[in-house]
């Protein structure tokens, strides 16, 4: 992988990339909340055969310095709109494959731009109900969303400083998060998102104020931006997900007219960063 910026305004998105030289549309990859482009560096490198790819740092993660102030985000169109704006500039349409957030944010841009896109490969992307997105507004209405969210109180607490990246990476294998992911995926999250702010100081990267705002914003208000497409989908998700229920499936097969799923036995959430083979051979297949 090298590294190498895309221009926004004055700032830019940091990015990752693999066979930039191959004369063919480039695979995007956009990662999950909190994490980085880097952190997918394993399963990146199993799927590019043949594969021109970018995997790059969303607004207010990794490296990428375009603005990121947490009062200011409104909803998830952010970010799927800075990835837009990385799509316009070429000239055929390109496969978005995205985890998490990442996977919500590829969707929504295959909904509002469609040729932008040639198809797109979704793992246990947020597309959590309406009830839930509801309860969230409410909550957050009443000033309590900070004390009750558990994905925002895990973010607004979360350790953000380590004396190394060795300390910082027993710090990680210790949480419950990251207890199957494989250990290189650690270490690439780590020199992804970890930046050396003296020679005893090491600060992440992504605020947890920004990954805070983006919790609270969950998805359930994306089934507003749901439409009939025919962009060609693949999910991949965790049994039993809890981000994309069995609810939610029913409301792709409804419009997408060219979606299959599969279930990966044996992961959680983290699935892209625990079962490399796994995910990476249900990818190679679809592409």
């Amino acid at each position: 992988m090298f590294e190498f910026q895309i221009p926004y305004k004055e700032n830019y998105f940091h990015a990752y990339g693999i066979n930039h030289e191959l004369n063919q549309p480039a695979i995007y990859f956009s990662h999950a909340n909190g994490f980085n482009g880097l952190a997918y560096k394993a399963l990146l490198n199993k799927i590019s055969i043949n594969q021109k790819i970018i995997s790059y740092d969303l607004r207010g993660h990794g490296k990428s310095t375009v603005p990121a102030e947490p009062k200011k985000l409104k909803s998830w169109r952010r970010y799927s709109n800075d990835l837009i704006n990385i799509l316009e500039k070429n000239n055929e349409p390109s496969t978005l494959i995205g985890h998490s957030l990442g996977g919500t944010t590829s969707l929504l841009v295959a909904l509002k731009r469609p040729e932008l896109v040639s198809k797109i490969i979704l793992i246990d992307p947020v597309l959590l109900p309406l009830t839930y997105w509801l309860g969230t507004k409410a909550i957050q209405s009443i000033g309590l969303i900070e004390k009750i969210h558990p994905m925002v109180r895990g973010a607004l607490i979360r350790k953000k400083t380590w004396t190394s990246k060795e300390e910082a990476f027993k710090y990680f294998s210790g949480k419950k998060l990251f207890r199957n992911i494989i250990p290189e995926a650690i270490n690439d999250y780590i020199d992804g998102g970890i930046k050396k702010i003296d020679e005893n100081l090491f600060e992440l990267n992504c605020d947890p104020k920004w990954e805070a705002a983006t919790f609270k914003l969950t998805s359930g208000g994306n089934w507003f931006n749901l439409k009939k497409s025919k962009v060609p989908t693949k999910v991949i998700l965790t049994p039993n997900s809890f981000v994309c229920s069995e609810n939610s499936q029913k409301k792709l097969r409804q419009n997408m007219a060219q979606i299959e799923f599969v279930i990966l036995e044996n992961t959680t959430h983290m699935l892209p960063l625990e079962d490399i083979d796994g995910v990476g051979n249900e990818i190679l297949s679809f592409l």
